[in-house]
């Protein structure tokens, strides 16, 4: 095979063809490694999508799941400060009491982060961006307030021991009654902010049902033997332990 060597044009429309085809094979591969860039960019933006809303679908699941059980908890909480105004006029506390506990769920937020961490967050339109993150701290201030709501209904649990009322304890009982109603209102503003940014990103709540017996609905007048029993069935495992 013979090998012509490269020679320097002779002409200028020679240069100008030459010049012209380097030009174009270096657009071309400039052009394709955008491409490349291009398509990888977004399957890290659909992949950071899709598992940010299945954590949000969840997240919004848990919290449609405790606003089924919100009748219990207000319910739960009057009959409470009934039993405290009734000790104060002399009547003796009833004998079981059974307190129970608001259903808890850790607002999960691994995914979001792993997205912002690794630059995936920026890939995605701008208001897409600011829609997740305020849903992530409508989610952040609702577990702040659930924490708030577990230390104030252990507080009133104390009273499943029959204690005696002084007005010291009759005080700290009423402060956890309220500190229970504020954090109670604190979730629910923080859920309804987190269903608005999610219905604009057109996120629904995932159909989560893990519990079909919840412990702050039972009668309060339920020994505490026959209340766990009673969980223990509505757990998907059987799984038997302790209630706090």
């Amino acid at each position: 095979m013979e090998i012509h060597k490269p020679h320097a044009a002779k002409t200028w429309r020679e240069f100008t063809v030459e010049l012209a085809t380097i030009t174009a094979g270096i657009l071309i591969a400039l052009t394709l490694e955008q491409v490349i860039e291009w398509q990888h960019a977004s399957h890290r933006a659909r992949e950071a999508r899709e598992n940010i809303r299945v954590e949000i679908a969840d997240n919004l699941g848990f919290m449609d799941v405790r606003q089924g059980i919100e009748q219990c908890i207000s319910a739960r909480l009057d009959e409470v400060l009934q039993m405290l105004q009734d000790s104060a006029s002399g009547k003796p506390l009833p004998d079981p009491i059974w307190i129970g506990h608001p259903t808890d769920f850790s607002m999960r937020d691994s995914q979001f982060r792993s997205a912002s961490q690794s630059g995936q967050t920026s890939l995605l339109p701008t208001a897409e961006q600011a829609s997740y993150a305020s849903i992530y701290a409508s989610f952040a201030a609702y577990q702040e307030a659930q924490a708030i709501e577990q230390k104030a209904w252990a507080d009133l649990r104390t009273i499943e021991q029959r204690p005696v009322v002084s007005p010291i304890v009759d005080w700290q009982l009423r402060s956890a009654i309220q500190q229970a109603r504020s954090a109670r209102w604190q979730m629910e503003i923080s859920r309804s902010l987190a269903m608005q940014a999610s219905n604009a990103v057109s996120v629904l709540p995932a159909k989560y049902a893990p519990f079909t017996k919840f412990s702050a609905c039972l009668p309060l007048r339920t020994s505490r033997a026959e209340a766990l029993k009673f969980v223990v069935e509505g757990r998907p495992s059987r799984q038997s332990y302790d209630e706090p």
